[in-house]
């Protein structure tokens, strides 16, 4: 595992988390929470330690294999090459996610549930881009030799 890989995890899960309150908790707050069907138990208290750390590791195993995809197969290495890597593997994982979730449960309605593909698009888009740029981050290009 490289440094830069380990550099791009971290920068892309602290922009997510960071967007993620952002945009989820304090513009979108009241839009999600009178789209979402209310159930004893359901929603656990946001403010706890555990609630914050949880929610933190699982956008470092969600930006990891970003990463890794963008460093090992796609070798993205620009904000713009990202962005739409981005764009395009988060509108098929909330796409896929929130269609499953729609489809078994009573969680939210269909308006929760395009706003929450559109916004989740939209963040790993800029998720997207932050980790490749870390990944290009002062990478020399270095030109074959001419035969």
């Amino acid at each position: 595992m490289t440094k830069k890989l380990i550099y791009a995890t971290l920068a892309g899960a602290v922009v997510q988390f960071l967007l993620g309150w952002l945009i989820y908790g304090i513009v979108l707050s009241g839009f999600m929470e009178s789209q979402t069907f209310h159930y004893e138990g359901l929603i656990k208290d946001m403010n706890s330690w555990r609630f914050i750390v949880l929610t933190f590791v699982s956008g470092i195993a969600m930006m990891f294999m970003i990463a890794y995809i963008f460093q090992r197969w796609a070798k993205f290495d620009t904000f713009m090459k990202g962005l739409t890597g981005g764009l395009l593997l988060g509108f098929l994982l909330m796409f896929s996610m929130d269609l499953s979730f729609f489809s078994m449960m009573h969680l939210y309605t269909k308006w929760g549930m395009i706003v929450d593909v559109i916004v989740g698009t939209i963040m790993m888009g800029i998720d997207g881009g932050i980790i490749a740029w870390v990944l290009g981050y002062k990478t020399k290009s270095v030109e074959e030799p001419k035969k």
